[in-house]
């Protein structure tokens, strides 16, 4: 592989024996045949050779890691199966080590990744803690289907703020025969915030993008967790019926005759959103079933 590094770079003895490893790969690809995460997700960039010229670019520009550039590197596994079939014999170990190195010192990573490699490296580096941790996760067993279960859906769309999350954490809930419990006394503050991002529906201002996701996320979550009859009643009255913020085609002419300029457009939206999330509802159904809630235990 040709480099580009410039003399005062190779003066650096880590850059100068990355150079050399860089030089010794021949592009064959050989390696990926024997990577594992190359063979599950399939994106060349989750490859020992995409990783490469990631590591490639980044060190010759000293450019800091991007986001980007951290996934692919993070998703290495450290098997080293790939040494095992390089015909170049690329020392990849010494590459990619290289690389997080240079990563540790240019990227930021987020608050809850910094606090969970924190945490792994205390416990996996104590004895008592690792003891102790194996303990609790022999004493948690029994509750994984439950938490597994109790996750927040990442498939809802927006920006800023995921619309119907609580019917998505909800419905799935009383569908497997548990009984939700609603406190009075618990009081909510809200603390109404300006905000930059697309989500403005609860601001006063229209933004289709913002209304096409609140509706796909409603149109999953009740398609999901309601029976065929109650399904097929939920279409047709969202598109033919819907509400004044969510409007079906009936709402459509009531809407434009009360001078509301948005009508056409949040109808649109409205359409998207429905269509969206049915044809994300269509496309599960074809997957493997996700985990399950446990019933509730027998009185």
């Amino acid at each position: 592989m040709q480099t580009t590094f410039s003399l005062t770079q190779l003066a650096d003895p880590q850059v100068y024996s990355a150079e050399k490893i860089l030089r010794a790969c021949v592009h064959c690809g050989f390696c990926n045949a024997t990577c594992p995460t190359y063979v599950l997700l399939g994106d060349e960039l989750d490859g020992p050779r995409g990783r490469i010229y990631l590591i490639k670019d980044m060190l010759e520009h000293e450019r800091p890691a991007t986001r980007e550039v951290v996934k692919h590197i993070d998703r290495c596994l450290s098997c080293l199966s790939c040494m095992t079939t390089c015909p170049s014999g690329v020392h990849y170990m010494h590459l990619v080590d290289h690389a997080r190195e240079h990563i540790e010192k240019t990227y930021k990573r987020p608050l809850f990744d910094r606090a969970i490699r924190a945490l792994l490296a205390r416990v996996l580096t104590d004895p008592a803690l690792f003891r102790l941790a194996a303990v609790a996760g022999w004493i948690a067993k029994p509750l994984a289907p439950l938490l597994r279960a109790l996750r927040f859906d990442t498939r809802l769309a927006g920006a800023g703020a995921q619309l119907f999350w609580e019917a998505a954490l909800c419905l799935p809930i009383r569908r497997a025969g548990w009984r939700l419990v609603y406190d009075p006394a618990i009081a909510v503050e809200h603390h109404v915030e300006p905000r930059s991002d697309g989500d403005q529906l609860h601001r006063g201002v229209f933004a289709s993008a913002a209304l096409a996701d609140a509706t796909h996320n409603e149109t999953l979550v009740l398609l999901e967790n309601r029976g065929r009859g109650a399904r097929a009643a939920f279409l047709a009255w969202a598109l033919l019926v819907g509400t004044h913020h969510e409007p079906g085609l009936a709402q459509l002419p009531r809407l434009v005759l009360r001078g509301d300029r948005h009508a056409v457009a949040r109808w649109r939206a409205a359409l998207e959103g429905r269509l969206r999330g049915w044809r994300r509802w269509r496309t599960e159904l074809s997957r493997p079933a996700a985990a399950q809630l446990p019933p509730p235990p027998a009185r």
